[in-house]
Order: structure tokens, then C-alpha cells, then sequence
């Protein structure tokens, strides 16, 4: 009789569940709401992006695992580096999950990406997968391997991140931000219900931004969807960031009018934050021609609202001038904006 616990993953199922319980360590670890991301594309040398809610103060893992079926003391832990772009805010993160219980076992092991040929051994390199590598560190508190110091129990993963600040207490649970879509007649692809109608316009928004991809950026999408925040996107070649609310309408009315709402719970300015309005005509199956991309310190002092939202409220009419008009982009460039919003100098944001 085979032995419980000792079925062994693939090493694709393995890598998910290590993730996924890595994320669970953060999650039920830190104080209160901290923001996830998951690369919609693997191709970044980045696991997951996590920040205090509203600090953007991002955190970049690289998560490592293996399994064991009987607890040793010893871990060695084998891996590439095709698209290594040391950083302060990038750490390798080195766990163990234990078959039989089905739990990471401590401790694990945080290593800052700047100090990654301190801590493992190089292992030869693949002709396409870069330099390989070796992680060996013994699991006792009284180790003097060179993996000791980055020692860490896996309840204190948050803790260890230096985070510069705790997040803001607040009796308040953000609501799931879905972009907006009312009434009329639906036709095939975009769905009547809000949250439905959401996903159809990120996806609409994944595809375009990764269509005109450079290949040094790496998109992220949050999970779950309710931070404000629906896209995160890093340079790997610089380290900057900058993220995205994306809203949309697909009803059309006779007054031409569209608008969005901001949840205030979780909208937190910022110059690398940016909001982005689109319409979809449901009815004649075609994208308005213009959207609207506003940096959310914009969007802050020109939002209406005094109650749990902010409000944007525009015309259809490109005739028709507001306060949102300088914000209006054709349709197609949106992508090409957010790109050059994320290669742009902080310094030159904030001009």
C-alpha cells in the first residue's frame, strides 16, 4: 500500500501549490490587506508583486521549492535564472512542502536577489535558460551555512520584507472593483454582468499591452481583483513600476454620457497610478474611438463625489470639451501610453 502523502506532484502542480501556499504564509501573516499580483505571462523571472494596501511599496518574489516525503535536515534546491535583473525589492524565497501533511515546513529561506551568488553555488548554465544554480542549506536554527542568516519561519514572510510602513486601520472591506455595464441588449463577448463586463475590458487591455510588449516589461494582474489596482507592470531593465484601475462602459444612452465609479476605500493617488476609461458599444460591437488615461493625482482633484465614490462623468461627444478632455487618447494608443508611463523617470511623472 502506497504510503500517504508520498505521491508526488508534477513539477508544474508543485510549483502552483508552493505558490499558493506561500501566498496563504502572507495573507494570515500581516497585519491587514496586502496587495497581490500574479504575472499574467511567465517569461519575467517574477513569481509575485505584493504591497501594503495603498502603500506601493512593491516586494518582488522569485519562490524555489521542493518536496520531502521524510523530514531531512538538509535542502538542496536546483534552478535557473534566465531573466535575473537584481534588485533591492526582488528576493528569492526557498521553501520545503512536506508531502504527508501537505504543509511548508519551516524555516524557510529569503534571499535578496543582490545576494543570490553569495548564498547558492553555480551550476553550469542551458543554452536558452540562462545560469543554473544551487541552493543548499541545512534546516537548523544552529546552521552556520552560508543560507543561515536569511533564515525565516514561514508565519514571518510578511514580516520580513521591511516593509516601511504598516498598512492604514480601517474597519471598512474594499469591494470588488469590476468595471461598469448597464443595460440594453448584450451581444456575443461582452456580458451584461458588471463583473463579467470587467474581465472583458482587462483582457481587452492584457492583449493589446502584451501585442506591443517590448519583452523587458512584465505585466501582473492582482489577485483576488479587489485592491483598485487591476494591472501592475515592471521594467526588469530599470525596476520601475506603474499600475492601472481599468473601467469601462458598454451601455449607450441618448445623452451620451458615460461614467465610472472609484470605491474611495481603495483608491490611494499616486504620480505611477493611472486610471483608464473605455466604452464598448454593445449594440454596433465596436470600441469608441477614444478613451480616457488619467494619473490618478489627476483623478483625485478632479473626481466628484463626497460619498463611497468618486465619479467621472464625460460625454461621448468629441465635440464637446470638459475637464476631462486633455485626458482623452485614441483607443488604440492606450497600451502604447501606459508603456511609456511605466519607462517614464518618477521625476518626470511628477513635472
Amino acid at each position: 500500500m502506497r504510503q500517504p502523502g508520498s505521491w508526488r506532484p508534477s513539477d508544474a502542480q508543485l510549483g502552483w501549490i508552493i505558490e499558493n501556499r506561500v501566498d496563504e504564509a502572507y495573507i494570515l501573516s500581516w497585519p491587514g490587506q496586502l496587495e497581490t499580483y500574479i504575472p499574467l505571462h511567465d517569461t519575467g523571472g517574477y513569481d509575485r508583486a505584493r504591497a501594503p494596501l495603498g502603500s506601493y511599496d512593491f516586494r518582488l518574489d522569485q519562490i524555489k521549492g521542493t518536496t520531502s516525503v521524510y523530514l531531512k535536515n538538509q535542502v538542496e534546491i536546483g534552478f535557473g535564472t534566465p531573466a535575473l535583473h537584481p534588485s533591492r525589492i526582488l528576493a528569492f524565497t526557498f521553501v520545503d512542502f512536506h508531502l504527508p501533511t501537505r504543509e511548508l515546513i519551516d524555516p524557510a529561506w529569503l534571499v535578496p536577489s543582490e545576494m543570490l551568488s553569495e548564498v547558492c553555488t553555480p551550476a553550469g548554465s542551458a543554452r536558452s535558460r540562462g545560469p543554473r544554480w544551487l541552493f543548499s542549506a541545512k534546516r537548523s536554527g544552529l546552521a552556520r551555512d552560508r543560507a543561515a542568516k536569511y533564515q525565516v519561519a514561514v508565519r514571518e514572510l510578511a514580516a520580513a520584507r521591511g516593509w516601511s510602513i504598516l498598512p492604514p486601520k480601517s474597519g471598512k472591506s474594499p469591494s470588488e472593483l469590476a468595471a461598469e455595464g448597464r443595460g440594453g441588449g448584450s451581444l456575443p463577448g461582452v456580458s451584461a454582468n458588471p463583473i463579467e463586463t470587467g474581465a472583458f475590458f482587462e483582457r481587452h487591455f492584457d492583449a493589446a499591452y502584451l501585442e506591443a510588449a517590448s519583452g523587458d516589461e512584465v505585466l501582473m494582474a492582482a489577485a483576488p481583483d479587489n485592491f483598485g489596482r487591476h494591472r501592475l507592470a515592471f521594467s526588469k531593465a530599470s525596476g520601475r513600476w506603474a499600475s492601472i484601475a481599468i473601467h469601462g462602459s458598454a451601455a449607450s444612452n441618448s445623452t451620451q454620457l458615460i461614467q465610472a465609479n472609484i470605491h474611495v476605500a481603495t483608491f490611494f493617488p499616486h504620480p505611477r497610478h493611472f486610471i483608464l476609461v473605455q466604452h464598448y458599444d454593445r449594440r454596433a460591437a465596436e470600441w469608441h474611438p477614444w478613451s480616457w488615461f488619467i494619473r490618478s493625482t489627476d483623478f483625485a482633484r478632479l473626481a466628484t463625489g463626497k460619498g463611497a465614490y468618486l465619479l467621472f462623468t464625460t460625454t461621448l461627444n468629441p465635440t464637446h470639451s470638459n475637464r476631462w478632455t486633455p485626458y482623452r487618447i485614441p483607443t488604440p494608443q492606450t497600451s502604447a501610453a501606459f508603456q511609456a508611463a511605466l519607462h517614464r523617470s518618477t521625476s518626470h511623472q511628477a513635472a
